[in-house]
């Protein structure tokens, strides 16, 4: 080989290892941003999901509420109890309760106002839903206030 191809080739050296650390470090930043902003969109879906069957739980349990309402005003003096109707008759439970089709949720259904002639003769139901955080940072509630009105 004549020399002066052999001083192209030195001139032409590949990069250095500063370069390629550089590279390495700057392609590892991108990608934890990348896997953090992942994962915080999983967990935001995750809650996401857990608020609306909450939320749909707390519906049915208005709608338990709805077929009692002709029972006796004087259960509905209890606070706080719930409604489990995974099997049928709906059993009442004095206290609160784990939703039977679903333990992550804990119910509490609690009523003020007028119990008589009928508990919904001027009285609020509220209904409580509880489960831990998707983060396990405490409890996520879902509180929802229905008022039955005498027909």
């Amino acid at each position: 080989m004549p020399l002066t191809n052999l001083k192209k080739l030195a001139r032409q050296g590949g990069d250095t290892i500063v370069e390629v650390m550089i590279v390495l470090a700057v392609l590892g930043f991108a990608i934890s941003i990348a896997y953090a902003t992942a994962n915080r969109s999983l967990l935001n879906a995750r809650q996401a999901q857990e608020n609306s069957q909450a939320t749909e739980i707390v519906q049915s349990q208005f709608e338990n509420l709805r077929t009692l309402t002709t029972a006796s005003p004087s259960i509905f003096r209890l606070a706080p109890f719930c409604l489990n109707a995974s099997s049928m008759p709906i059993v009442y439970s004095p206290v609160n309760c784990v939703y039977a089709p679903n333990p992550l949720y804990t119910l509490q259904i609690s009523f003020s106002g007028t119990v008589s002639p009928s508990p919904n003769a001027g009285g609020t139901f509220t209904v409580v839903a509880t489960w831990p955080d998707v983060e396990g940072q405490g409890n996520d509630t879902v509180r929802t206030s229905y008022r039955l009105y005498a027909p």
